[in-house]
C-alpha cells in the first residue's frame, strides 16, 4: 500500500500557564504540592533531531503515524490507511519505520519505506502483534503477540523474516524497549501479581526483575547512556514517570502527580524527556529538560498522541 507523504508547516500552539491542577495523592493523604514549572507552562523551544509517533486528529478518526522536526517545526504525515496505525518504531538508519495496523483485521506488523512511501505487511497471523521497537543496528524488531494464548515478547530478523521467541510461560510480557547497545532488552512482566519491569538479554537467556511493588508498570525505556530506565507506575490516582538508576537501584520521581502521563521518550543527548500528558480538554507533549528540572510543552495540536519515539536526524531526512 503506497501513500504520498504529505508535510505539513505548522505553528505549535502552547499553553502559556495551567489554569487548573488536578490534586495528586491518595485518599486521606495531603495532595503534593505542584511543582512551579508545571504551574508555569512554557512552550519548549529547543531540541535537535526528530520524534516519531501516532496520533488522533479527533476522537472519531483513525490513529495515523507522524513524524516531527524539532528544528524546523515541520510536521509529515506518514500513514493514511482509514485504520489504526500506532506504535511507530523508527530505524536508526533512517530508511523505514515500522508499526503495527489493524488493517487486516488483527494487529499485524508494517515496514514502511520512508523513500517510497510503501508500507509493506511483514506479519500475517490471526494473533496481534503490537508495541515493535527496532534494534539500535537495525537488524531486529522486537515485539509483542498473543499468538500462544498470552502476550509473550518476540523478535523478527527484518531481512530474513526468521522469528524468536524470547518468552515463555503463563505470565503476560509486553512493551520490550532495546538497551542502546542492543544488548538487553526492558519489558514488563506480570509474574509476580502486577507488572514490574524486568530485563534480559537479547536472546531471552537471562532475566532480572528491576522494580519489585504492588504498583503497576508501564512503558519502560532505557536513558540513552544505558544507565537507568524510565517507565510509567501507578501509585495514587494517575500514571507518573520514574525512573531507575541501574547501579544504585535507586528511584527518581520524574512528574508531580496532577494528570495521566505516559509515552515517554528520552532526547538522542540525554538532555530531555518527552513524554504525553493527559487532561480533561485533551493531550499534549511535554518535554522535561533534565538540567533545568522544568517541564515545557511541545505541540497541543492533535486530540491523542501514543508511543513516542526521539531520534537524531538522519542525513537526507
Amino acid at each position: 500500500m503506497r501513500f504520498e507523504i504529505s508535510k505539513i508547516r505548522i505553528k505549535l500552539i502552547v499553553l502559556l500557564a495551567l489554569t487548573s491542577i488536578l490534586a495528586a495523592g491518595c485518599a486521606g493523604e495531603p495532595a503534593a504540592e505542584v511543582p512551579v514549572s508545571l504551574q508555569e507552562m512554557q512552550p519548549f523551544e529547543g531540541g535537535i533531531g526528530m520524534l516519531v509517533f501516532s496520533a488522533q486528529v479527533d476522537s472519531g478518526s483513525p490513529f495515523d503515524v507522524y513524524s516531527l522536526d524539532l528544528e524546523s517545526r515541520e510536521l509529515t504525515q506518514l500513514t493514511e490507511s482509514g485504520s489504526a496505525d500506532i506504535s511507530p518504531s523508527y530505524s536508526p538508519v533512517g530508511e523505514r519505520i515500522v508499526f503495527s495496523s489493524d488493517r487486516e483485521g488483527t494487529y499485524d506488523l508494517y515496514d514502511l519505506d520512508l523513500g517510497s512511501g510503501e508500507a509493506a505487511q511483514i506479519t500475517e497471523v490471526e494473533s496481534d502483534e503490537t508495541e515493535p521497537r527496532i534494534s539500535p543496528e537495525g537488524l531486529l524488531v522486537v515485539y509483542q503477540t498473543d499468538a500462544y494464548g498470552d502476550f509473550d515478547i518476540m523478535t523478527r530478523n527484518l531481512a530474513t523474516g526468521e522469528e524468536t521467541r524470547l518468552t515463555e510461560g503463563d505470565a503476560q510480557e509486553t512493551q520490550a524497549a532495546w538497551s542502546p547497545d542492543g544488548k538487553l532488552i526492558a519489558y514488563l512482566s506480570n509474574e509476580d501479581g502486577d507488572f514490574d519491569v524486568y530485563v534480559m538479554d537479547r536472546v531471552g537467556a537471562m532475566r532480572e526483575q528491576i522494580t519489585e511493588n504492588t504498583s503497576y508498570e508501564a512503558a519502560p525505556v532505557w536513558a540513552p547512556d544505558g544507565s537507568a530506565i524510565t517507565y510509567l507506575s501507578k501509585r495514587g490516582d494517575h500514571y507518573q514517570l520514574y525512573s531507575m538508576d541501574l547501579e544504585l537501584r535507586e528511584e527518581t520521581i520524574l512528574t508531580d502527580g496532577s494528570a495521566t502521563v505516559h509515552s515517554p521518550a528520552w532526547s538522542p543527548d540525554g538532555a530531555y524527556l518527552a513524554y504525553v500528558q493527559e487532561g480533561a480538554t485533551g493531550a499534549q507533549i511535554n518535554v522535561f529538560a533534565v538540567e533545568s528540572d522544568a517541564h515545557f510543552l511541545l505541540t497541543d495540536v492533535f486530540a491523542k498522541y501514543a508511543r513516542l519515539e526521539w531520534h537524531p536526524k538522519i542525513a537526507g531526512d
